[in-house]
């Protein structure tokens, strides 16, 4: 099966860094701005992208503010880690969480475990409904 996901290791400068795999994690998404405040959330993970409903309107970058809360939240990881990296203007955006230690697992796994962190979100908004 494909996956929207895809992870990129960072190369390591410095010998304190270089026992540690560290990796940013691209995300492709479809934001759907205005949803009502139940509503937020991961909506659907597809093979191409994962859909991401938000309350914040789209003007003055609410609503990549809101989508990168969301992602997050997902992940539990420091929203200052989570950025717009492509399509800042637009509706389909690559998210970018840098940084992410994945430490003994492999990078298959990490993107499993990923993949299925985001399927999980989905289904407990599907559940909450």
């Amino acid at each position: 099966m494909s996956r929207p996901l895809s992870i990129l290791r960072l190369v390591a400068n410095t010998s304190k860094t270089s026992s540690r795999k560290t990796y940013n994690l691209h995300i492709p998404c479809y934001i759907k701005p205005n949803a009502s405040a139940r509503r937020t959330g991961i909506t659907a993970v597809g093979t191409s992208r994962v859909d991401v409903s938000v309350a914040a309107v789209p003007r003055d970058g609410a609503a990549n503010l809101a989508v990168s809360q969301v992602i997050a939240e997902v992940f539990k990881v420091p929203k200052s880690t989570v950025a717009v990296i492509r399509g800042a203007k637009a509706r389909e955006k690559t998210l970018c969480i840098a940084e992410l230690a994945i430490g003994d697992e492999s990078e298959e796994e990490f993107v499993q475990k990923a993949m299925q962190k985001l399927i999980d979100a989905a289904e407990s908004k599907l559940d909450s409904k």
